[in-house]
């Protein structure tokens, strides 16, 4: 299912559109990230699109009419190599949809090396999950590590905001009880809708 509005109002949260010149979108899917970023971009900013499926890159093509908008049939992995096509060195931020849980992965672990190298030095990488298994991976990279949380998604998930320099140990993430509580919840409503639906 598409992000909600609320999921991606998240995973955007934070990024400085006002300045940010050129950002890297990897996992385009149907488009709805693309579509809210090109809304806040500045008019000489640039989005490059990373989106491995060809059925869901011809949907952006006819969706996006977008000048600023660099779209390529490339896999997350190859990063360098397109960004230096696009002639940059280095982008404000990366704000990733990839479902890295279920990804080989030595190829999350390229991904999530090259995305922090092509960053600047105060850039953000923005990624949303729907667990917490990649924080480890995360808080070895970056120096914060911000962990939000949103219900109103289907399901709810977890967005990261990571920034600085890498190199610091990870630290377990603690949810609110609330959070925690509200989330199992939902799981646990979703698990008797499922039963109930398919007569068990």
């Amino acid at each position: 299912m598409p992000s909600s509005r609320h999921l991606v109002d998240r995973l955007l949260a934070g990024i400085d559109f006002v300045d940010a010149r050129a950002i890297v979108e990897l996992g385009v899917g149907t488009g709805c990230v693309t579509r809210e970023i090109l809304r806040r971009m500045r008019p000489d900013a640039r989005l490059i699109s990373l989106e491995i499926n060809p059925e869901f890159v011809a949907l952006a093509r006819r969706r996006f009419r977008d000048p600023r908008l660099v779209l390529r049939n490339a896999c997350a992995g190859d990063l360098p190599r397109i960004l230096d096509e696009a002639g940059l060195d280095e982008v404000d931020a990366v704000v990733s949809s990839l479902p890295l849980r279920i990804m080989d992965q030595a190829l999350v672990d390229r991904v999530l090396d090259v995305s922090r190298a092509c960053l600047r030095p105060d850039g953000r990488f923005h990624q949303y999950q729907y667990s917490l298994s990649h924080y480890a991976k995360l808080a070895h990279r970056y120096a914060d590590v911000d962990v939000r949380f949103t219900v109103r998604n289907t399901p709810p998930a977890f967005v990261y905001a990571c920034t600085g320099t890498d190199g610091r140990a990870p630290v377990p993430v603690r949810l609110r009880p609330s959070v925690a509580a509200v989330y199992a919840g939902a799981l646990s409503a979703a698990h008797r809708v499922l039963r109930i639906v398919h007569g068990s």
